[in-house]
């Protein structure tokens, strides 16, 4: 299928058009071993002259987790991304196997790192009760991280986050299509999840699809455009449910902009669809895991599919919304594609060698590694022990990058793009910058109150 309708050439009008650059992940999953790294990461400054405990230079290492992704976001209007835990500061929190919590630390480094949206709503949000979800809340609006999904309320839970960006009202609407056996309350008061029971769980409190269409023809009346941020489809398959097809179909149609996917923590396909009404819309099945610690024995073998290395596949969506001219109607622009690999040294750690998981942009460690395999071939031969492991090592990353980077853009149709790692340069086109382009800031954005 081919996909004009998402590359466009510019309009050419009288006025200069307002474009919002949104930038969407997938899943943060604070697993265990994510969570060491955190600790392990961790930076500390002096302690306070009339005693306390020492403050944190880098939300107690939660900046470094996110690190390689932050330019990216932070350059976005909206970054936006599936947080699929509970946040609780709770020291007694149950955390085992596929019962979540992270310590509010990690949506400051969050928020720091650029990310201005989260969906609360999937199969964790209540991992810590219906208590550790409204705490939730009150660390993200801490933070200054807006959220969509979840409540005190069931009404709290289905109303939309709406961003002025530039003059160009964006809306963000989130429900979940699984709650791991939960139901919502019986009354419409308590803490809520927005919720779409498959057919299967009908009999759990939630809306019918029909009705979540109609929730989001309602918000998107509201705003110039609307994302819907959907938890949805079967763990680790990286097809679509076929619900879920019409399903999102059915949200494009009601007025959404685009249908952003979450929780199979491996990728499926992007679709464009076109309204019946003409309106170009987006349909990103799974953007699978962003921040997680599966598949991390993963070694790449030549010859072999690599199949069991999905779950650490991933990409950030840069999405363009455009205004040809004031007072114009919204609509989709660009459509592109940053290849994203969940680095995890769990197996071939040198000795001493801190353990490390992190979020890395495909395309620029691919040029990282041409760059230091040039530098190895300028120098003369023939190289020393250490300079050909070196070499050796860097040629394994190169191929296994590759063939990560290959099985990534399998998920793309012919017609979307993939984007440049180098980071647009706000100014000239024509937008105010963000500022915070460069690398991490210690402390942050928000600043964290001490602790």
């Amino acid at each position: 299928m081919t996909l004009p309708a998402l590359l466009l050439v510019p309009l050419l009008c009288a006025t200069t058009p307002t474009r919002v650059e949104l930038v969407f992940g997938g899943d943060v999953i604070p697993h265990g071993e994510v969570k060491t790294v955190a600790e392990l990461h961790a930076r500390t400054g002096a302690k306070p002259a009339d005693g306390g405990a020492a403050p944190s230079l880098n939300h107690e290492g939660w900046d470094h987790v996110f690190g390689p992704i932050t330019d990216v976001l932070r350059t976005a209007d909206v970054g936006v991304v599936n947080l699929e835990t509970p946040v609780t500061d709770n020291k007694k929190a149950v955390t085992r196997e596929l019962l979540f919590n992270a310590p509010s630390a990690m949506a400051y480094a969050l928020a720091s790192a650029g990310v201005k949206v989260v969906s609360t709503a999937n199969n964790h949000a209540r991992d810590q009760h219906p208590a550790g979800l409204l705490e939730t809340l009150r660390h993200l609006d801490a933070a200054g991280i807006r959220h969509a999904g979840t409540g005190p309320s069931k009404s709290a839970a289905w109303e939309p986050v709406f961003l002025d960006v530039r003059g160009v009202k964006v809306g963000f609407l989130s429900f979940t299509r699984w709650l791991n056996g939960f139901s919502n309350p019986k009354t419409e008061e308590g803490a809520h999840v927005a919720f779409v029971p498959y057919p299967e769980h009908r009999h759990h409190r939630g809306l019918k699809p029909e009705e979540a269409a109609e929730a989001v023809r309602a918000a998107a009346a509201r705003c110039d455009a609307l994302i819907v941020l959907v938890h949805w489809g079967t763990e680790y398959k990286d097809t679509p449910h076929p619900d879920d097809r019409e399903l999102g179909r059915a949200l494009l149609e009601a007025g959404a902009k685009a249908v952003i996917g979450h929780h199979p923590h491996v990728l499926q396909p992007l679709e464009a669809h076109p309204t019946a009404d003409g309106r170009r819309g987006l349909i990103a099945y799974s953007l699978g895991n962003l921040v997680a610690n599966q598949d991390r024995f993963y070694r790449h073998v030549p010859g072999r599919k690599g199949a069991e290395g999905d779950k650490r596949d991933s990409m950030l969506l840069r999405v363009t919304l455009a205004r040809p001219a004031p007072g114009a109607p919204v609509a989709l622009e660009d459509v592109a594609v940053l290849p994203v690999w969940i680095e995890n040294n769990a197996v071939g750690r040198a000795r001493k060698e801190l353990r490390n998981i992190q979020p890395v942009l495909i395309d620029r460690e691919l040029e990282a590694v041409e760059e230091r395999l040039a530098a190895l071939a300028a120098r003369p031969e023939p190289l020393d022990k250490a300079a050909r492991a070196e070499k050796a090592m860097l040629e394994r990353r190169r191929v296994s990058s590759q063939h990560r980077r290959e099985r990534i853009l399998r998920m793309l149709p012919e017609g979307f793009a993939v984007a440049s790692p180098e980071l647009r340069q706000r100014e000239a086109r024509g937008l105010p910058g963000t500022g915070g382009a460069g690398p991490v800031a210690e402390g942050g954005r928000p600043a964290r109150p001490a602790r």
